[in-house]
C-alpha cells in the first residue's frame, strides 16, 4: 500500500469516517466511482497511479430508513454540505459525494439536483442517471484503511464491474454532450477507468453482468445507453474515448487500440449471447 497516492489514502480514510457515521444505513448504500472501479481492477497493468481525491456512494432508498436523518449524521461527525446537493465535505476538504437514481428521487422536474428523501435533509444526496446497474449488481465486501494504524473495516455493498463501466459511460456521454459550452468537465480519467475495467475484467464476467442488468427495466435502460456510446465513441483508436484514455495514460500509444480492441469484443460478445440484446441489433428494444 506504499506507493498509494497520499489522496486516495486521505479518500479511503474519509470514506471509512462517513461509514462510521451512516452505519445504520450501510444495507442502502453502495460504493461506486473510483474506489470501485479500483477494487475490481487494481492498477490493471498501467503504468499510471490508482489516484482519486473523493469517495461516491449511491443512496438505494428502497427500505431507508427515516432515522437517524442522514443530514444530521454527517453534520455530527464533521462533514460540511458543498455547493451542490450529496456533495459532503470533511475538514480535510476531502468530500464523500451521495447520489440517487432518477426514478428513487422523489421528482420528476427534469432541472432538480436534489434528491427529494423526506425526512432526510434536502441537500442530502444529488440525481445522478447511470447509476441504476449498481442497484442490481453488486457484492459485499470489506472495506479497510490503507494506513497501519487505522484498523477500521466495514462490510459494504461494492457495484459491480459492468454495472460502473455502465456508470462511467453515461458520465463521459453526457459531458461529450455538453463539451463546447461546458469543457473543463470533460476528464480524460474518465475514460481511462472504463479502460481499467475492460483490461481488468474477463469479457465474460462483464457480459453476465450486463445480463443481470435486464432484471431491471431501470438498469436495462441505462446499460443499453452505455452499450450505445462505447459504440459511438468507443469501437477505434481515433474516436473520443479511446484518445481520452491514451491522454490520461500519459499518451501511451499502446491505450487507444487497446481500448478500441476491448470495446468491439465485449460488444461481439454481448451480440453472441442471446438473451442480450444491444443497441445496434435487429432486436434491440427496451
Amino acid at each position: 500500500m506504499n506507493n498509494l497516492a497520499p489522496e486516495y489514502v486521505a479518500a479511503r480514510r474519509v470514506l471509512l469516517d462517513a461509514l462510521v457515521a451512516l452505519e445504520d444505513h450501510l444495507d442502502n448504500l453502495i460504493l461506486v466511482g473510483a474506489q470501485a472501479i479500483y477494487y475490481h481492477a487494481g492498477s490493471a497493468d498501467l503504468n499510471v497511479p490508482l489516484m482519486t481525491t473523493d469517495a461516491d456512494l449511491t443512496v438505494d432508498t428502497r427500505g431507508l430508513a427515516d432515522a437517524p436523518e442522514i443530514g444530521g449524521v454527517m453534520r455530527a461527525a464533521g462533514f460540511t454540505p458543498g455547493p451542490n446537493p450529496g456533495h459532503w465535505v470533511a475538514a480535510s476538504n476531502v468530500a464523500v459525494d451521495l447520489m440517487v437514481v432518477p426514478h428513487q428521487a422523489g421528482t420528476v422536474k427534469a432541472s432538480a439536483r436534489a434528491a427529494r428523501i423526506t425526512p432526510h435533509d434536502k441537500l442530502t444526496a444529488r440525481i445522478a442517471r447511470g447509476l441504476e446497474p449498481a442497484l442490481v449488481d453488486n457484492e459485499i465486501v470489506s472495506i479497510a484503511a490503507f494506513e497501519p494504524d487505522d484498523s477500521r473495516k466495514h462490510c459494504l455493498r461494492v457495484a459491480g464491474p459492468a454495472a460502473l463501466v455502465t456508470a462511467k459511460a453515461i458520465k463521459v456521454g453526457e459531458r461529450l454532450g455538453q463539451v463546447d459550452r461546458q469543457p473543463d468537465r470533460l476528464k480524460e480519467k474518465d475514460a481511462l477507468d472504463i479502460f481499467r475495467l475492460l483490461q481488468a475484467i474477463e469479457v465474460s464476467d462483464l457480459v453476465n453482468g450486463f445480463e443481470k442488468h435486464r432484471e431491471d427495466e431501470y438498469a436495462a435502460a441505462a446499460t443499453a445507453d452505455a452499450l450505445d456510446i462505447l459504440r459511438a465513441h468507443g469501437t477505434t483508436p481515433s474516436k473520443q474515448l479511446a484518445q481520452l484514455a491514451a491522454v490520461a495514460a500519459q499518451d501511451d500509444p499502446i491505450v487507444a487500440p487497446a481500448f478500441a480492441a476491448l470495446v468491439d469484443e465485449l460488444l461481439d460478445a454481448l451480440q453472441m449471447r442471446p438473451t442480450m440484446r444491444t443497441p445496434g441489433s435487429a432486436s434491440a428494444g427496451r
